[in-house]
């Protein structure tokens, strides 16, 4: 039998972005029937918020919604963080999916290939008004439509060891991907590392961003990123690091998390990439000394995006009311009460991450404000990165085969191929998954 993966292609960067380890083809039926009027029962579930800090939050949201609709109620529900991609199948295999229910875009993507999920796109007159990346997180190739609204987000900055970069004879901070490759050659020759990390088939949808390329993992049911423009990033890493400008550890931690970060830290790379709250809570901490030598940058290209979202159900019996809920609840002035809790994430409508000052955490250091505001500036641009077929498992080995080219192993051109091989050979699509536990999938 084949492991299953399609609801589960995401779940160690989905459950990694959950807040618990941060803070302790649609039915067309369903966009009529949200056309209808606001009133009644409704249910709601979100994933392991229901606690000291966010309860009140939420208990608050919901008394103020049924207040502006009289005659609705809504029922919370809150999952524990464990086992609540097997709570959501069990659910549509019983038809009890809850009207409004918390998903990150890859557990949306398998309901939605079962017709389990309203159309958002349709269904929304609001639906312009939240970030177009998070948006476009919901949106899967081959299912016609949108099925999440964009509520709380994360992203990623370039840090820069500045006294490095000026040992090196690098007077400005890079800008762009190509101008980083330059500076780590130019850091080279005077024995400066400044990479600690190895190209994977998500980063390289940024790096080729950056240059004005398009990248895609998957596309039209098919594994497509051992393209010329990836094959040429890998060479140049692999030139690179013939030159001194990648560390060892880059290539034995491949597929490592945050090994990067770590010989960041340790003042030995000259550049890494990181969380917007970075400076306060990991460098001010873990590696107080080099604080002063650093500047931070906005991401490349498209910088990833990291989403959490709401989506409504399509078999909703009270679609109307689930759909005026989830509007509400991901309103900007909800979404920025959200985030003030929720501190390091950033809220998903496009006006309320115009003044990040107005949720973000007081900063304790100056440059961990200036990471607040370009974070905030680079939302409408940032994109999810990979594909809902693409685990965790599939991003590891292809590091890993990336790594040998890197070192100069194997071809860059070969790495990426057996990487989409490998790809091809694991992916389970939702319909099989489906079979397995018994969701109606046709």
């Amino acid at each position: 039998m084949k492991i299953r993966t399609s609801v589960a292609a995401g779940i160690a960067v989905a459950t990694a972005f959950a807040l618990t380890a941060c803070t302790g083809g649609a039915s067309t039926s369903g966009g009529s029937a949200a056309d209808g009027e606001v009133g009644g029962e409704i249910s709601f579930q979100t994933w392991s918020l229901k606690n000291d800090k966010f309860t009140p939050y939420f208990e608050g949201v919901i008394d103020a919604f049924e207040k502006e609709n009289p005659g609705t109620t809504v029922k919370w529900i809150d999952q524990p963080a464990d086992g609540y991609e097997d709570k959501i199948l069990q659910q549509a295999e019983s038809g009890e999916l809850p009207d409004v229910i918390n998903l990150p875009p890859e557990y949306a993507y398998s309901l939605a290939s079962a017709d389990q999920l309203l159309d958002l796109g349709s269904a929304s007159k609001v639906i312009g008004d939240y970030v177009d990346g998070g948006v476009e997180a919901y949106t899967y190739d081959g299912i016609d439509g949108s099925f999440g609204f964009p509520w709380y987000l994360g992203t990623e900055l370039n840090y820069w060891n500045t006294a490095l970069l000026a040992q090196g004879g690098v007077t400005a901070t890079p800008q762009t991907f190509e101008e980083t490759m330059d500076a780590a050659e130019q850091l080279a020759a005077a024995g400066i590392q400044t990479i600690s990390d190895v190209p994977s088939p998500k980063s390289l949808q940024i790096m080729v961003s950056d240059g004005g390329g398009t990248q895609d993992v998957y596309k039209d049911g098919k594994f497509v990123f051992n393209t010329p423009e990836a094959v040429a990033i890998v060479e140049r890493y692999a030139e690179l690091y013939k030159a001194g400008a990648i560390s060892p550890e880059a290539l034995q931690n491949a597929g490592t998390a945050n090994a990067n970060i770590n010989n960041f830290n340790k003042g030995t790379v000259a550049w890494a990439t990181a969380g917007p709250n970075y400076i306060d809570k990991d460098i001010a901490v873990n590696a107080p000394t080099l604080l002063p030598d650093v500047d931070v940058t906005n991401g490349f290209g498209n910088p990833p995006l990291f989403v959490q979202g709401i989506s409504v159900s399509a078999n909703s019996d009270n679609a109307a009311t689930a759909l005026a809920f989830a509007e509400f609840l991901t309103n900007t002035d909800n979404q920025i009460e959200f985030v003030k809790l929720a501190t390091g994430f950033f809220p998903g409508t496009k006006a309320a991450n115009e003044d990040p000052s107005v949720f973000a955490e007081t900063a304790q250091n100056e440059m961990q404000a200036t990471a607040n505001d370009l974070a905030a500036s680079q939302m409408n641009d940032a994109r999810m990165l990979g594909a809902p077929q693409f685990t965790e498992a599939m991003e590891t080995y292809a590091k890993q085969q990336i790594a040998l080219a890197v070192k100069g192993d194997i071809t860059a051109q070969e790495a990426l191929d057996k990487a989409v091989e490998y790809a091809e050979q694991n992916v389970v699509g939702w319909a099989d998954d489906a079979e397995m536990k018994g969701v109606d999938a046709s």
